[in-house]
């Protein structure tokens, strides 16, 4: 964890960087883009659907997975620190 002293250092960092480049700090600050999730459930889940009612069961569960993960990470994104 950051000590107070840091994290007042931080925010006056990123103060000045809104101030000096807005659209940098825009675009680092955005999240994954909503389309492309919705994109990757319905080709993913599409695909599970369709896999499955052929019996293809072994890519249904990795297709599956997929968008299983998907949502998991929608839900508790990676933070690179």
């Amino acid at each position: 964890m950051l000590s107070e002293a840091e994290r007042r250092s931080l925010q006056e960092i990123e103060q000045r960087l809104l101030a000096d480049e807005p659209r940098f700090a825009r675009t680092m600050n955005r999240q994954v883009r909503p389309w492309l999730f919705y994109l990757f459930l319905l080709v993913f889940g599409g695909l599970t659907v369709l896999l499955t009612v052929i019996g293809a069961f072994g890519p249904a569960f990795q297709c599956l997975l997929v968008t299983a993960g998907v949502l998991v990470l929608r839900r508790y994104p990676i933070r690179l620190r």
